[in-house]
């Protein structure tokens, strides 16, 4: 998600340490997305578990808790990612590659439209002429 965090304002959860962490993740973030002034409280939160502490019991190691929640205003999408086996785990990292992959694709659109509106609406109509 660093993509993304480049353009939106951070603000760190309750519970952080310094230097940003929350011990016992490897992140730990609430993003807001709208730049001050926009309305709404659309934000990014992403928590990845560090389990590099925790032992491994019956010969079952520890499932990390990862969250991945994106929200506009009232809605709000949470996305499951899986680490128990190798093809969740390969099913979690292309699911991720997925999505960053459509973001840029989005964002780059986004951006076209954006220049092409800005373009047309700073123009300004010539007069026809009448004969």
């Amino acid at each position: 998600m660093s993509y993304l965090t480049k353009y939106a304002g951070r603000r760190p959860t309750f519970g952080l340490v310094s230097g940003g962490r929350n011990r016992g993740a490897r992140v730990d973030e609430r993003v807001l997305l709208n730049l001050p002034g926009f309305h709404g409280g659309a934000y990014v939160r992403v928590f990845v578990e560090d389990t590099s502490a925790k032992r491994v019991k019956r010969g079952t190691p520890p499932e990390p808790r990862v969250r991945l929640r994106i929200a506009d205003c009232d809605d709000e999408i949470s996305l499951w990612f899986e680490v128990d086996s190798p093809q969740a785990r390969r099913n979690s990292l292309h699911k991720i590659d997925t999505l960053l992959g459509a973001l840029h694709r989005f964002r780059d659109a986004l951006a076209a439209e954006a220049d092409l509106y800005a373009t047309r609406s700073s123009r300004k109509e010539e007069p026809s002429c009448r004969i």
